[in-house]
């Protein structure tokens, strides 16, 4: 696996070193000898802003010799004008494939990226496609990510053990848009893993299948406002991904199959859907043994549908109203929270800069979201919530601009598992790994979390972050749930869940690459020692991830 993935990377960047030289040369004049001296010294790899930034720059040239052009991106002989800067794109790859955004092709003056040339091609300029008086672009592209991982005592299926493994997932998209009005878009993903020596997850293996197939229609027109239908496999991502997210740090990333009605706008945008559960991952049909190898099927017996309005009218602010209907009419085990629920939530978050002139020396930040699940858990009714509330200050003047959050998560739990009441909150569908300790332990059910986040930026395409989590149970007449909401654990057997320290490091060689290293500890408390007893849990990975 290794293997292959050096081999890609290899292929891929003689690709890059190809079209960038000749695209230097169309874009330069001819150069004497010497300046092609010059313009060897000038080059250098480019550098990215870490996840939260999107701009792409290239270090300065400083030591360029007198002869070559300060301000030009390449060097030039003396007596040539000095051509003006590329203008640096927002990073147009996101963490959804199909929201990728190339807009930034359109200015003549906008600086190459490795793949664009494959992005927004316009069909109707060839034939058989030029006869049609109706412009066609078509895009292909996709990600590669590899990771090593190396694991002990975390709290997952079988007996504590260390697993020392690779992860290896590679998805590819074609992307077709018939004018403003129709779109076809399907992506495909091989999700592996090698010299496993523990059991598999349902996050773990997913190989060759369809991640997104699906048709986009316009199908009606308000004013300026355009109304838009989604049929077929799609991903979900929502808000602050709490809840709905296609959870990208899994191997296999969710995805479910249905009907999406949606509209998009300056001031708010609007969602309707009607899906059903499909992967491994979110769970769909199962198990993983059977489907990790077999084409993904819906699974007839559980629907996940909701409404999501997002205002976002008021600058520096944004404001999610949301419900959600997750109905699973399949038992799934003992304690495990399913049925019939429905989430009515609602989240803020609000940026408050603060000013010297026209520049934002400090910007203070606050977030609060939350809400009430109701239904029926196969006879039990449901009356339960979750409250996240948090607070942060970034100090964009200082070097390396330090950013402190504190955060409070709460997700309720049961006050009697044999009661004809359930409390514990279902965590639906969101990106637990981001908010509640990235090694993967805990999920938002019963959980009382006291938590604080630590962000510098040593260097420009740097960034490292350190998190601090405090764990309890919420109720302990309840039990504690691993990350895939599967209770663990006797009720009334202590409170304290543990500690958790987690370190990560993520460098952006570029837009298209980048490289994460984690280590994550996390200290057992006594509910873990009584009922799971095990050493300290510790995880070290280093991620490698290359969009094109």
């Amino acid at each position: 696996m290794l293997t292959r993935f050096l081999t890609a990377v290899l292929l891929l960047s003689c690709l890059f070193d190809g079209q960038f030289a000749n695209r230097v040369r169309a874009r330069e004049p001819a150069a004497a000898p010497d300046d092609a001296k010059i313009e060897s010294a000038n080059e250098s790899p480019g550098s990215a802003e870490a996840p939260a930034g999107n701009e792409y720059a290239t270090p300065a040239t400083a030591a360029a010799p007198p002869a070559a052009a300060a301000s030009s991106d390449y060097a030039q002989p003396a007596a040539a004008p000095a051509k003006p800067a590329a203008k640096k794109p927002i990073q147009p790859w996101k963490i959804n494939l199909f929201e990728n955004d190339f807009s930034y092709k359109k200015d003549p003056e906008h600086e190459w990226l490795l793949g664009e040339n494959l992005k927004d091609i316009p069909l109707d300029d060839y034939g058989p496609f030029d006869s049609l008086d109706v412009p066609i672009l078509f895009s292909t592209g996709g990600e590669v990510r590899l990771r090593q991982m190396d694991e002990f005592n975390r709290l997952r299926p079988g007996a504590p053990a260390r697993g020392d493994y690779q992860l290896w997932r590679w998805r590819h998209y074609v992307d077709l848009k018939v004018d403003d009005w129709f779109r076809v878009y399907a992506e495909m993903i091989d999700a592996s893993m090698d010299n496993n020596p523990l059991p598999v997850l349902g996050i773990d293996v997913n190989r060759w299948d369809l991640q997104n197939l699906f048709l986009d229609l316009k199908f009606l027109q308000v004013g300026e406002r355009d109304l838009w239908m989604r049929v077929g496999r799609q991903e979900l991502l929502y808000g602050s991904q709490r809840l709905v997210s296609p959870l990208d740090w899994a191997n296999t990333r969710r995805n479910f199959e249905g009907l999406k009605f949606f509209t998009k706008g300056a001031d708010w945008d609007f969602d309707l859907w009607f899906t059903r559960t499909l992967n491994t991952a979110t769970p769909g049909d199962g198990p993983v043994s059977l489907f990790a190898n077999h084409f993904d099927s819906p699974n007839m017996n559980h629907t996940f549908s909701g409404a999501w309005f997002a205002y976002k009218a008021v600058k520096n602010q944004t404001v999610d109203l949301y419900w959600l209907w997750d109905w699973n009419t399949q038992f799934m085990a003992q304690n495990f929270t399913g049925g019939n629920r429905h989430t009515l939530a609602t989240r803020w978050l609000r940026d408050f800069p603060v000013l010297e002139g026209e520049t934002a020396v400090r910007t203070w930040h606050g977030e609060v979201e939350g809400g009430g699940q109701f239904g029926n858990d196969f006879g039990r009714n449901v009356v339960a919530g979750f409250v996240v509330a948090g607070g942060g200050l970034t100090w964009n003047s200082l070097p390396w601009q330090p950013d402190l959050w504190f955060y409070y998560d709460y997700a309720s739990g049961s006050n009697n598992l044999q009661s004809r009441t359930s409390n514990t909150f279902a965590q639906q569908y969101g990106l637990v790994h981001a908010y509640l300790g990235q090694i993967d332990n805990v999920a938002r059910q019963n959980i009382s979390d006291i938590n604080g986040k630590f962000t510098v930026k040593p260097l420009k395409q740097l960034t490292v972050q350190s998190q601090y989590h405090w764990f309890d149970l919420a109720n302990p007449s309840d039990v504690l749930y691993n990350i895939a909401g599967q209770p663990v654990g006797k009720p009334n057997t202590g409170r304290h869940v543990g500690e958790e320290i987690d370190l990560v490091a993520t460098y952006n060689f570029s837009p298209n690459l980048s490289m994460q290293l984690g280590y994550l500890w996390f200290w057992n408390g006594p509910f873990v020692a009584t009922n799971l007893p095990r050493g300290t849990g510790e995880l070290l990975y280093l991620q490698t991830t290359f969009s094109y």
